[in-house]
């Protein structure tokens, strides 16, 4: 009987399917590069106004520029809307959140390299962020704060949000709005999209432009921060959510259905994919789907029938050498080992296991993104072989510092002189023979 999600085994499934879903989101970021670019434009020539024409047709009514900020006593007003649980639930995380990125901080320092040679570098915050909350398909406080926390850890003093209109109103959902003002906040914008993304980097009339724009978000959020990356640091590529599984039959089917459904159920464009050595134990994780989404409610159950027939499958391999080779080849933003001895498994993988956002041991994906500590915005689409997660180095730079002391140098005086008439610099050379001189 056919389940929602396709199985496939590794070894024969066809080049073009296998480059479907090893391309995932990305192929919806290039096919509206062209319609973005043209946002982007449009923010940077007319500012508040392309924001605000967006945002009418959005929400239905006329928005005008000063509603773009919100002010200090809707911040206050969104504590009085906010559940008690919820509130505390949210300082809970934000601890966790908090003491880890804490622990990121590096530091700064300067020391001898040889006798009278000395070097250092100094860690510094910049002075300002841009942070993307996407809303719209559902509410993320949690983005919310770890996005916040990142900056405020690392000592950024102007930090702005950005997230969209919630429920056709002007305003941010309140556990948002909440979380980043509780995790140090100072900025909060109602513009989402590619709009938003433009509005920081460059400035409108309202929105001072950033230092550095970070935070996950739809393909037009994705593509938006790839074209403004020549005005402004981005964080990462963080696109459409998206889990890679590997099960090997020892946890419950329906445990690892629910992991593969973590992601899935963000949008059409995430992905949930399993890896499994076992075509029985495949058959059971996609019944187990199956009965899952009877339960779900719209729009959840539309998401995840999308992206199965695109980015999502049940995938058979021959053994677990070949399944985590895939492993590594997809580069998932979430890695979930589901196994009892998922230890064990990346004790003896993990120099061949190196490419990931984050990796969960026999832990559900959503405890991490609700507050274990590590940041939820990861790179997406591949991105993990080449970038972490955001951290507090998304918000640093690190100025070096150099200084020739004493009278002990002269020996790398000298060669630093050889190497100066070799490159064919002698202003370079001058300069040292004259300082040395002074020894």
């Amino acid at each position: 009987m056919p389940t929602t999600f396709r199985i496939y085994e590794l070894n024969e499934m066809s080049k073009d399917v296998k480059e479907k879903i090893m391309k995932r989101s990305k192929l919806d970021v290039v096919q509206i590069e062209s319609q973005v670019k043209k946002i982007i434009e449009d923010v940077k020539e007319k500012g508040d106004y392309a924001i605000t024409e967006f945002l009418t047709t959005q929400i239905g009514k006329r928005v005008s520029p000063e509603q773009l900020q919100v002010k200090e006593a809707d911040v206050s007003k969104a504590y009085k809307k906010l559940d008690r649980k919820v509130l505390g639930a949210l300082r809970h995380l934000i601890r966790n959140v908090k003491a880890f990125h804490k622990m990121q901080m590096p530091k700064s320092y300067f020391r001898q390299i040889e006798p009278g040679v000395y070097a250092g570098q100094n860690v510094v915050p910049l002075d300002s962020a841009g942070l993307y909350v996407p809303s719209g398909k559902a509410s993320y406080p949690s983005v919310s704060a770890m996005n916040t926390i990142a900056a405020s850890v690392a000592g950024v003093k102007r930090i702005a949000i950005a997230s969209p209109p919630s429920q056709n109103e002007m305003n941010i959902d309140p556990a948002t709005l909440v979380a980043a003002h509780l995790s140090g906040a100072t900025e909060f914008y109602i513009m989402g999209g590619s709009h938003a993304i433009a509005a920081l980097a460059y400035g409108t009339q309202h929105v001072k432009p950033v230092d550095v724009v970070g935070g996950p978000g739809s393909p037009w959020t994705y593509a938006a921060k790839k074209l403004v990356g020549d005005v402004v640091r981005l964080d990462l590529p963080a696109g459409p959510s998206e889990a890679l599984i590997f099960a090997d039959g020892t946890v419950p089917a329906r445990q690892v259905a629910l992991d593969v459904l973590n992601e899935a159920e963000h949008g059409p464009e995430s992905a949930g994919v399993l890896v499994t050595t076992s075509k029985k134990y495949a058959e059971e994780v996609a019944n187990e789907i199956d009965i899952i989404l009877k339960d779900l409610e719209e729009p959840r159950v539309s998401f995840v029938k999308e992206n199965a027939t695109k980015y999502s499958a049940i995938l058979v391999s021959e053994n677990i050498d070949q399944a985590f080779n895939f492993l590594n080849e997809y580069s998932a933003e979430h890695l979930c080992i589901d196994s009892k001895r998922a230890s064990k498994l990346y004790s003896k993988y993990k120099n061949q296991l190196r490419n990931y956002g984050t990796l969960c041991l026999d832990s559900p994906i959503s405890a991490g993104n609700f507050g274990v500590g590590p940041n939820s915005t990861l790179p997406t689409g591949g991105y993990a072989r080449i970038f972490s997660g955001m951290s507090v180095d998304t918000f640093l730079k690190k100025p070096t510092v150099e200084q020739l002391r004493g009278k002990s140098w002269k020996k790398f005086g000298q060669d630093a002189v050889t190497l100066a008439r070799y490159e064919g610099f002698p202003v370079h050379a001058l300069a040292l023979e004259e300082k040395m001189k002074q020894l």
